[in-house]
């Protein structure tokens, strides 16, 4: 039986790609970069039917990796992407009871850890990785994270004062923190409470006002 997670994600999809052209009209900004910590980049380019700029698309990154991918993002992305066996990932005891971890390739970038979910094989991480990096408009850069996977205060509080524009934070939590110049979505989820869902991720008009009014990144 499909869980209610499921259901909703799809229900999600199809109302992506039903009114993506729709909500495309309403973007004055058509050539952004999301670098999100999990899957939300990917669906927020399919809302939109718009190429995918990004390489984190269809992916997760555990929120200590995050914070560290994106302090120094090009330092990351011009690492060689490598390949380990999932039982080898520092995160396999937090992932392990995952229904299809050890399905998916684990990449690592130097210190970093990512896991590509959506991903059949490394030779596809690596073809749709390699060319997704170089769509990459380091002037118009989304930062994304939400408070999935053990996210913890110091997490959200480190990704608050890192020095980067256009900063959103996805949560259901009250974290009695000053967010300063990062945008945050408090979301309201009726069965979990402790972290927000992926198919409760917003898209659609809050994300259309959003995208059309950010501040363009220093190269």
């Amino acid at each position: 039986m499909a869980s209610l997670e499921g259901i909703k994600l799809r229900i999600n999809k199809f109302l992506r790609k039903k009114f993506s052209n729709f909500r495309k009209c309403k973007l004055i900004n058509k050539s952004f970069t999301v670098i999100s910590n999990n899957c939300w980049g990917g669906m927020i380019y399919e809302s939109y039917n718009m190429e995918k700029l990004s390489p984190t698309i269809g992916l997760f990154i555990m929120p200590d990796d995050y914070i560290k991918f994106i302090s120094n993002l090009k330092y990351y992305l011009n690492c060689k992407l490598n390949f380990i066996n999932p039982k080898d990932s520092k995160y396999f005891e937090k992932l392990k009871a995952s229904n299809n971890f050890g399905k998916y390739p684990v990449g690592k970038l130097d210190d970093i850890e990512i896991m590509f979910m959506h991903y059949k094989n490394i030779n596809e991480v690596n073809e749709k990785w390699t060319r997704r990096i170089k769509r990459i408009n380091y002037s118009n850069i989304i930062y994304k994270f939400n408070d999935q996977n053990g996210c913890s205060k110091v997490n959200v509080k480190d990704f608050i004062e890192l020095p980067l524009k256009n900063k959103i934070f996805f949560t259901v939590k009250n974290w009695n923190l000053d967010f300063k110049g990062t945008k945050i979505v408090k979301v309201n989820q009726i069965f979990n409470k402790e972290y927000i869902n992926t198919s409760s991720e917003p898209f659609g008009k809050i994300i259309t006002k959003y995208l059309n009014n950010i501040k363009k990144n220093d190269n």
